[in-house]
């Protein structure tokens, strides 16, 4: 018995009707379920967001620079990298070939080292710098004092070995002189007498400066002091077309030995002066911090190189046609028994920082 169209028709559309509520049913799930994973992605990337804002603030309170680069662009840099201007630092000499080391960039130096990145960042470098300027400053101090130490004990030593025979010589020489001898025999030995004595004088005056300075303290205004030398020295400054700026920030008193600090700061401006060739200029500037007063003598002179600014201090060295090379060898030995510190920042062709730091607590 065949049945009816109609009949047909409305199976298949009753059918159809299941199919389609199916199908709606499962829309709904799937609408559902995707609303669920829309909600977690969105979760998960809120928590991605809060990582790498965590990360990142981590970054960026550490001390060190952090820079992620390949051959051809910079990643990632925190700011302490952005402080350190490592763009510089990058392209510094042996940097490409070596996994650490230390480079001076301008005034400051930097430790640095460096790795590749793993887990598919391939040819990508994290490179970490440290500024160890205030470290290396300290060790080129304590370097500095040691050698100049163990100089001037040595020259110590060599002046007395010295005045041992030059004593017996002389009073040989006495009893020579006080016998009959010929006027000419007697011309003779007055002379060796004057040049051991000379020689005696030139040991004398060795050892007094290798000897520990003694201070006479007394609390004075240390911007006073550089005032009154500024005033003696004005006509040499003036004649040599050379201009003075004298910024005093701290006006304060300080505990030194006035007459010694006039020796040390006359002799970097007079040191600055030679180094002006024509019109320059002469800064000084007189500052504090927690624990020292700061003397600051900065000139645009010739500058030295860093062969000589590493020796400058040392007894008999000096790059002038005349003198001896003692001036700084003193003046290091004066800042050093006020229980102060010298650092010095040259350029060549730039010229010269000194810096002087006294310490503020000291009784007399």
């Amino acid at each position: 018995m065949m049945i009816p169209e109609t009949e047909l028709l409305k199976d298949a559309f009753s059918e159809f009707t299941k199919a389609s509520d199916s199908i709606i049913n499962y829309y709904h799930v799937l609408e559902t379920q995707i609303r669920l994973l829309k909600d977690e992605v969105e979760k998960k990337n809120k928590e991605l967001e809060r990582a790498r804002e965590y990360l990142e603030n981590i970054l960026n309170s550490i001390p060190l620079g952090i820079i992620v680069y390949d051959k051809k662009s910079i990643s990632f840099s925190n700011k302490a990298a952005d402080k350190l201007n490592f763009e510089s630092i990058l392209v510094s000499e042996n940097i490409n070939d070596e996994k650490a080391g230390l480079v001076k960039n301008g005034k400051g130096y930097y430790r640095w080292k460096k790795d590749n990145l793993q887990n598919g960042f391939k040819n990508k470098e994290v490179l970490i710098i440290e500024d160890v300027t205030e470290f290396e400053k300290m060790k080129e101090r304590l370097e500095r004092d040691e050698r100049l130490k163990a100089m001037g004990e040595m020259a110590a030593r060599i002046a007395h070995e010295i005045k041992n025979p030059l004593g017996s010589m002389e009073l040989f020489l006495t009893m020579l002189s006080e016998g009959k001898k010929k006027s000419k025999v007697k011309k003779y030995v007055e002379s060796i007498r004057y040049g051991i004595q000379t020689i005696d004088r030139i040991i004398n005056n060795i050892l007094s400066y290798t000897r520990p300075k003694t201070l006479a303290l007394r609390e004075e205004k240390i911007g006073r002091v550089v005032e009154e030398i500024l005033d003696f020295m004005r006509l040499s400054i003036e004649s040599r077309n050379i201009s003075v700026v004298l910024n005093i920030e701290y006006k304060g008193s300080l505990v030194f030995d006035p007459d010694m600090m006039k020796l040390v700061i006359m002799n970097f401006i007079s040191n600055a002066i030679d180094a002006i060739k024509g019109k320059g200029m002469i800064r000084i500037d007189i500052k504090e911090d927690k624990n020292n007063i700061i003397i600051v003598i900065a000139d645009n002179g010739c500058g030295m190189n860093e062969e000589i600014r590493k020796n400058i201090f040392n007894p008999f060295f000096t790059t002038k046609d005349k003198g001896v090379g003692l001036g700084l060898f003193i003046v290091h030995n004066i800042v050093q028994a006020h229980s102060g510190y010298i650092e010095v920042d040259s350029t060549e062709g730039a010229g010269s920082t000194f810096t002087i730091y006294l310490p503020k607590e000291r009784k007399i």
